[in-house]
């Protein structure tokens, strides 16, 4: 049934990463701990459990994929219990530990994201890890982390990515166009493309979905509070749990990812934007302003 967490039904259970790109140092390593107090402070007891991040050497893809072993442990023990894992991390690379503890054969992901995240060692111009996540997930590069894993990458003809605006550099805007993956980009606040179409075409190929998302999808007057520098042009708070909605209503969402928050930036707009898409992927369907 869309929109109703599984396994089990029972309920939910976060998982802080207090880290970015394994570094637990960084600024956005204290996003987890606010979320999880906002969501308390706001009446969602849920369980709790915390990623242990080892001390930070220098080496991101190293210490990413150590954290992503911690992370796949605690969303194994999660769903073992019942529960659907809200992870909530500093960056994006923690998707491929979320994705081998789910260990879902014919799971989709929705991404959520001002940026593809789609470079390659070999496109990407600064090496930056966590903006190579999403060609991880689907094996384009990065087998060195399914095999510290032992999962396997999902077909990009599962994949959903919604809020792109920013692809750098070109060869990451090629490789897109290339891929299976179904991308609808955003320009101006509004989407270039059909969002229910694209998300119709992946509920097409799969009935469940792990949902990843990087609060750089809002627009900056609303999302300035993220790892990245903001780009203009992207969601309001209202088009976000929208969009948020507009998955529930199609899938079983059997996770999430809320990444990148990044308190010390934050004036308030973009942790009130969290924790309003955080309660719609949260809320059983009957809790549904629009259910029935």
């Amino acid at each position: 049934m869309p929109g109703v967490w599984e396994p089990g039904g029972v309920g939910h259970a976060i998982i802080e990463v207090p880290a970015m790109a394994g570094n637990p140092g960084h600024p956005a390593a204290d996003g987890p701990a606010v979320l999880t107090a906002s969501l308390e402070a706001a009446g969602w007891h849920l369980p709790v459990h915390r990623v242990e991040v080892p001390q930070f050497d220098g080496d991101a893809r190293a210490a990413s994929i150590a954290v992503c072993r911690g992370v796949a442990d605690r969303v194994r023990r999660v769903v073992a219990a019942g529960d659907a894992p809200v992870v909530l991390a500093g960056s994006c690379d923690v998707a491929p530990g979320v994705l081998a503890g789910l260990r879902e054969d014919r799971a989709g992901v929705v991404w959520i994201d001002a940026h593809a995240d789609f470079n390659t060692p070999e496109s990407s111009a600064s090496g930056f890890w966590p903006g190579m996540t999403l060609a991880v997930v689907v094996g384009d590069c990065g087998q060195e982390v399914w095999s510290a894993l032992g999962w396997r990458p999902v077909p990009a003809e599962r994949v959903g990515l919604l809020g792109v605006r920013s692809l750098s550099p070109a060869e990451e805007a090629r490789r897109l166009e290339r891929s299976s993956i179904r991308a609808v980009g955003w320009r101006d606040g509004t989407p270039e493309d059909d969002v229910g179409g694209a998300l119709d075409g992946l509920a097409g190929e799969v009935e469940r979905v792990y949902v990843h998302l990087d609060l750089d999808a809002l627009d900056p007057t609303i999302g300035s509070a993220v790892v990245d520098p903001p780009v203009p042009g992207g969601l309001s708070d209202e088009g976000l749990s929208g969009l948020v909605g507009q998955v529930r209503e199609r899938f079983a969402v059997i996770g999430a990812t809320i990444a990148t928050y990044t308190p010390a930036k934050d004036r308030g707009p973009t942790l009130r934007a969290a924790m309003a898409a955080i309660r719609v992927l949260i809320r059983r369907p009957s809790q549904q302003p629009n259910a029935k």
